[in-house]
């Protein structure tokens, strides 16, 4: 297994998709309403809330179970498969209970459908991401990014047809994409499971061993995107102005591009962590973590320096307030880039549980930070509240992965010359090369 091979391959799938995702963004922008794009927000937080719940941490499970015991993957995907599938009908049921609650307290009052449309989408992320996580189990990130690439492309293309050629609206946008995305879905996931092999017969012990190992990285996830999506959803409780949750999702967005680079990092360092001795985790995390951060710390200043005349351009000028809350977020981008890495070695060595917790305590500030000034300074509040819940769980984080592997801080967040001397080299070299020209 190469880590250097599937985190620069994923990186860059991800760097496609981030074009691709910024051209979603201004479709919807340009071609919704503020008051449409605001639900379209929430309409999507509730399905990644779904989708989350759902998971039961088989994700994380099937990587595990495959790499401790390659002869049995059949019997892991199948139980993985067979717990999502059973934990989705759960939770389906109970939303299709609870509709008119839904949709009056986090939906804005908006139609029923858009809670099924919700159920469909959350449906298609969870077993697409169980898919994603079975072909990084068989080191297959070629096939992983292929499906990533043909979600962007696919939701960008029904996106496209529905609101410039059909103009359908906000709902037919909605079945639109749910329709395309289901389809991919079918397409590579049995593209993967061809590829991995698939058992359903019931297996009672691997069911529980992945139960049992799921679960006790679930909660860190759960609370992982509780925390990153709060906001949204308590600004829609609050009754904030749809309009208003529409110009703080601009500026979310943004702000989501530069996690591109660690969101890929992260995914290929849990397969690789697994393959070290305990003594080679530790250093091995900082060092990926000091270099991550460093290419974010770049991002960020590149995109404070475009920001104020480019969220205007790109989305119209009804979103240039959008720049103020992308500001206030700007420097939680190196404070999620460590958070995702760093968090990854917790899991490795069988600690999930720490990062649940140190994911309960940065939720609990961000939502009692949220109902207070909310109410008081709107979008802008949210996003400092994002902000101060981001730094309590990095320092947590970094002060934890410190006692137990005794990388100082410097060594974890800190590129030291030996890291920078590579970027100067190819600086040079370029440089060379146009003064040659």
């Amino acid at each position: 297994m190469s880590f250097a091979r599937n985190a620069s391959s994923t990186a860059l799938t991800q760097v496609v998709r981030t074009f691709l995702g910024l051209g979603l963004a201004v479709l919807l922008a340009r071609w919704l309403s503020e008051a449409d794009r605001g639900i379209y927000a929430v309409v999507a937080t509730l399905a990644l809330f779904c989708d989350q719940l759902s998971q039961l941490g088989m994700r994380m499970a099937v990587i595990y179970r495959m790499s401790q015991r390659p002869e049995s993957r059949p019997r892991a995907v199948g139980a993985a498969l067979e717990l999502t599938l059973v934990a989705f009908a759960v939770l389906a049921l109970l939303a299709a209970l609870s509709v008119d609650p839904l949709r009056e307290r986090f939906l804005l009052g908006a139609d029923r459908a858009f809670v099924y449309l919700a159920l469909v989408l959350a449906a298609a992320d969870l077993l697409s991401g169980l898919g994603d996580a079975i072909a990084r189990g068989i080191d297959r990130f070629d096939l992983r990014n292929a499906d990533q690439m043909a979600i962007s492309l696919v939701t960008l293309a029904a996106t496209w047809v529905s609101l410039v050629v059909f103009q359908s609206g906000l709902l037919g946008l909605l079945a639109a994409i749910a329709g395309a995305r289901l389809a991919t879905l079918l397409v590579f996931g049995a593209l993967t499971l061809r590829r991995s092999g698939i058992d359903l017969a019931p297996d009672p012990r691997e069911l529980r061993e992945s139960l049992r190992f799921g679960t006790k990285g679930h909660l860190q996830t759960l609370l992982t995107r509780l925390h990153e999506r709060a906001d949204v959803m308590l600004m829609a409780a609050l009754r904030v102005d749809p309009a208003q949750i529409a110009v703080y999702a601009i500026a979310v967005g943004v702000i989501d591009r530069l996690q591109v680079v660690p969101d890929s990092i992260s995914s290929a360092l849990l397969p690789k962590l697994a393959t070290l001795s305990p003594v080679e985790m530790g250093p091995y995390t900082a060092r990926v973590t000091r270099h991550l951060v460093f290419w974010v710390a770049l991002s960020g200043i590149a995109l404070a320096a475009v920001a104020p005349f480019g969220v205007p351009l790109l989305f119209g000028p009804k979103y240039a307030a959008s720049v103020l809350p992308l500001f206030v977020l700007l420097p939680a981008t190196a404070m999620l880039a460590v958070r995702t890495v760093v968090s990854s070695y917790f899991v490795a060595v069988g600690k999930p549980g720490f990062n649940a917790k140190v994911q309960a305590l940065a939720l609990a500030v961000n939502v009692a930070l949220n109902l207070w000034v909310i109410p008081r300074f709107g979008i802008v509040g949210a996003a400092f509240a994002s902000l101060v819940s981001y730094a309590v769980e990095a320092i947590a984080t970094v002060a934890a992965f410190r006692g137990a592997t005794r990388c100082g801080v410097g060594e974890t967040l800190v590129a030291n010359r030996k890291d920078l001397a590579p970027y100067l080299g190819h600086v040079r070299r370029l440089r060379a090369r146009l003064g040659g020209a």
